[in-house]
């Protein structure tokens, strides 16, 4: 009698919780342990659950908090289970939409790039925007310029027009098709974009993917309500083709119901 009672009680206090009306927000705005008074340490745990209708909430992380460039959303819809609380959302990931093949010749003294499209299409505009890089070791940074191409899309940048050429470590480019779509990436020899490895070859093609191959993730949060608390249990989603590198999602211990 007494587990019966007990159950009525919980199912009666989350009726309650939920009967409300939305939005209703769980929070955690606890700090990083030990830097607390640090405003400048980033911490990518998510600190804000809203319901914000009753099919759809938003997840936000404050990675600083005084810096509203760097929070982040992510939003979906959920369901109710009893004690258990699902919340579904998606993204999509696309496939690499640049490719660079690379070689040498010792008596140039300057790069030459060349751009084409993987399916022949004739490129349109000839505006492009460039950026050098430069080793994180380096007083350099980054440098950005707008360039012309030439008729056959092709571009030579003379080695002495590149200030601090031998602390380069990638060259970013900036580019729109014909439809509007933005081709962004970086030309590097090394792994790593800002720092250099070994000198960047000075005959470079690239080629624009026209239709880079997409896929949808589907993502699973699971929670359990506990009084005026959420504590979230698992995130898991499915196993997709294309290499997934978003960031995981990560919860603090838990959320409690923000006050009216």
């Amino acid at each position: 009698m007494k587990n019966t009672f007990a159950i009525l009680i919980s199912l009666l206090i989350g009726q309650s919780i939920f009967g409300q009306k939305t939005p209703i927000s769980y929070v955690n705005y606890e700090k990083v342990k030990g830097n607390s008074n640090n405003p400048l340490v980033v911490d990518n745990r998510i600190s804000q659950i809203s319901l914000t209708s009753k099919t759809e909430f938003e997840f936000w992380s404050y990675p600083v908090p005084s810096s509203c460039l760097t929070w982040r959303e992510y939003n979906g819809t959920w369901e109710r289970k009893n004690d258990t609380i699902f919340f579904y959302d998606k993204y999509e990931i696309i496939a690499s939409d640049s490719e660079f093949s690379f070689s040498t010749s010792d008596k140039n003294k300057f790069y030459q790039l060349e751009f084409k499209t993987d399916k022949g299409s004739e490129l349109t505009s000839k505006n492009i925007n460039l950026a050098f890089v430069y080793d994180l070791d380096s007083d350099w940074d980054f440098e950005e310029y707008e360039m012309t191409l030439e008729n056959d899309f092709s571009l030579k940048i003379p080695f002495e027009e590149i200030p601090n050429i031998n602390k380069l470590a990638s060259i970013r480019f900036l580019y729109y098709l014909e439809n509007g779509e933005k081709r962004f990436g970086f030309i590097s020899a090394d792994e790593t974009l800002t720092e250099k490895e070994k000198d960047l070859p000075n005959l470079i093609e690239v080629t624009f993917i026209e239709q880079p191959e997409k896929e949808i993730v589907n993502r699973i949060t699971k929670a359990i309500l506990i009084d005026n608390r959420i504590k979230i249990i698992s995130s898991q989603k499915n196993n997709t083709n294309l290499a997934d590198e978003t960031s995981e999602l990560i919860f603090k211990d838990y959320y409690k119901k923000e006050s009216e």
